[in-house]
């Protein structure tokens, strides 16, 4: 913020473009630390984050929730939510994968931990790719677990977009995390059926729970329900798939042509008012 004052000099209108509550981000991170001191509260924390964004002329919000938030504690500036433009994922052709696709970070660790020892165990006879370098966390937080579902862990790759090109069905069993999932719009634009917690789709409008190819399942026992009755069903067509509801919505709220109109509106009418003062 101290560079962005410096570069407008009072002249330009500064938009900051919000990503998380880094105070929420930061205690998340640091609880699995317990050598870690907390030399810093989360009030503490959240008092600097807002005192850096008082210096914007408009605040954007890349989710609902967060936009909520900042307009409450800071209620005497200009906010907007502005969805990101999310990753592109092929729709196809398509193959038998059924996929997990996580990284190494204590939200996905506990979701992973949560769905091999609650749901996983429930099915058994389901083979389950789980991609990523969540291996790595995984081997420490819970090595047991680890151990027993070897097989499943891939690994990093080099390109995701091949896992979700030759996937059937994605799994999305988050129970830890805040802001925007990038893995559930991954998998929103490959257009495949998604099994998932409502967690999953944190930061959304409230009708992506009503799509088609979505299943919420925010207890152990329905998503390995939903997770044997997905198995059984043929896998999608590539048609099917860029035809498929979640990647309409995808396209609606998450493209890239999406992102540049409604920031140029954002970014026009910001400097329209500001002519006219």
């Amino acid at each position: 913020m101290p560079v962005a004052k410096r570069l407008s000099d009072g002249r330009s209108p500064i938009l900051l473009d919000s990503h998380d509550l880094q105070a929420r981000q930061f205690m998340l991170m640091n609880k699995n630390i317990p050598w870690l001191r907390p030399h810093a509260t989360y009030e503490a924390m959240l008092a600097i984050e807002l005192e850096s964004m008082r210096g914007a002329d408009l605040l954007l919000h890349v989710n609902i929730e967060e936009h909520e938030t900042f307009s409450q504690l800071l209620p005497e500036k200009l906010h907007a939510l502005l969805y990101p433009a999310g990753p592109e994922a092929p729709q196809g052709p398509g193959g038998d994968d059924i996929v997990i696709v996580a990284s190494n970070n204590t939200a996905n660790v506990e979701s992973v931990v949560w769905f091999l020892r609650e749901v996983a165990s429930r099915a058994p006879e389901i083979d389950i790719k789980i991609i990523g370098n969540i291996d790595l966390g995984m081997r420490s937080a819970a090595p047991e677990e680890y151990r027993r579902y070897r097989d499943c862990f891939v690994g990093r790759v080099d390109d995701v977009r091949c896992v979700y090109e030759n996937a059937r069905l994605v799994l999305l069993p988050m129970v830890e995390g805040f802001g925007l999932s990038i893995k559930t719009l991954e998998a929103m634009a490959s257009g495949l059926p998604m099994i998932a917690t409502s967690a999953a789709l944190r930061g959304m409008k409230d009708d992506v729970m009503g799509l088609r190819e979505v299943t919420i399942a925010d207890d152990a026992e329905s998503f390995s329900r939903a997770l044997k009755r997905k198995a059984r069903e043929p896998r999608h067509t590539e048609a099917q798939r860029r035809a498929s509801g979640v990647r309409a919505y995808f396209d609606a709220n998450f493209s890239q042509a999406v992102y540049r109109r409604n920031l140029e509106a954002l970014v026009g009418s910001l400097l329209e008012n500001g002519r006219r003062r």
